[in-house]
């Protein structure tokens, strides 16, 4: 069994095929624990806006699972307006949604909704993707909700209990949802129940936000080792980027002005800092001071900071289209680090 980090919805097709495809593992394929949303309609949509009117009915499940991705559902305490709809009109057909949410959870959709159908209709797409938290949804339906949840998670874990009884890998990211603030969240009961039948690798996941144009994701692999927690491990093992480093410099330095030779600065006296058992994105250790640059571009592409003179500033709103549940890219990558660290420290 393969476990990871969970920050990224991307992270499991990429490092999946790429594993795939680099160790030719046909007669003992690896296979997947992903989110069951990427199994309803309008997944694509939603992180593809300008497609969005052509890709917001479709479901793309059937490719997901050709490529290994098998579902489960991880979000057990809220989600999607959209997501409770799909469940309860495969239920009890079309509903009155004041018969299926409190008054605090309509009060947050357009008015024109009257009926739980109406959330997936064209012009409510962005307000069906709105979370609600399980406690606003009026019983029975809360009920029914929940008992629906845990047969299909446990009919879930036996599958893939019957896939690695075959032989196959798992791979699972124990967190079970992605992280908005950069810090690991609880590892969930299903690396505990997934876990005797296997033997364990881990898959330490680092992304460099601010580097480029793309998304880049770095990913590290090593074996488990004994008598040593699991999440302090994964943080160990995870690549350290440009982004993280600058990042926590400018969280600890707050908004002040700085200028791109104190960003250099700051960058190589963190590299220095470092503790040896830490992995460094060899780009980085080879050229600090050219990705430094990249970064720094980063933030003004970004529009995470601003040019005043000579030297820069943050924005007081410093978010990333990569990773809409995060509120500050910048607090996220230093909460993303200072773990790193101690996971470092503590092994």
């Amino acid at each position: 069994m393969l476990i990871s980090n969970h920050q990224h919805e991307i992270e499991s097709a990429v490092l999946i095929a790429d594993l795939t495809i680099a160790t030719i593992s046909w007669r003992y394929p690896i296979f997947t624990v992903s989110s069951r949303r990427m199994w309803e309609p309008g997944f694509f949509a939603e992180r593809i806006p300008w497609l969005s009117s052509v890709l917001r009915m479709l479901n793309f499940g059937w490719l997901f699972s050709s490529i290994g991705l098998q579902p489960i559902e991880n979000e057990l305490h809220e989600r999607p307006f959209v997501s409770v709809a799909y469940v309860l009109q495969g239920l009890h057909g079309d509903l009155d949604a004041e018969a299926v949410f409190t008054e605090r959870a309509r009060a947050r959709l357009p008015k024109t909704v009257k009926r739980v159908g109406d959330l997936l209709r064209a012009e409510h797409f962005t307000a069906g993707r709105l979370r609600v938290k399980l406690t606003d949804v009026l019983e029975p339906y809360r009920k029914e909700i929940i008992q629906f949840t845990r047969a299909q998670v446990e009919a879930d874990l036996q599958h893939f209990e019957n896939l690695q009884r075959a032989g196959s890998t798992i791979f699972l990211a124990p967190e079970g949802d992605y992280s908005g603030d950069g810090k690991m969240q609880r590892m969930r009961g299903s690396l505990s129940r997934l876990a005797p039948l296997a033997q364990i690798w881990l898959a330490g996941i680092s992304y460099d936000p601010l580097v480029g144009r793309r998304l880049s994701m770095l990913y590290r692999i090593g074996k488990a080792e004994p008598d040593i927690p699991l999440d302090l491990q994964l943080k160990r093992i995870r690549p350290v980027t440009t982004s993280a480093l600058l990042g926590t410099w400018l969280h600890e330095r707050g908004e002040r002005h700085f200028t791109a030779q104190e960003a250099q600065h700051a960058i190589d006296a963190a590299l220095a800092a470092l503790p040896r058992v830490l992995f460094v994105e060899p780009e980085l250790r080879s050229n600090p001071n050219r990705l430094t640059r990249r970064a720094l571009h980063g933030l003004l592409a970004l529009d995470i900071a601003e040019l005043d003179g000579a030297a820069y500033r943050l924005k007081p709103h410093r978010v990333h289209p990569q990773f809409p549940r995060t509120a500050d890219i910048i607090e996220y990558l230093y909460n993303f680090h200072r773990e790193t660290l101690d996971g470092a420290n503590v092994l």
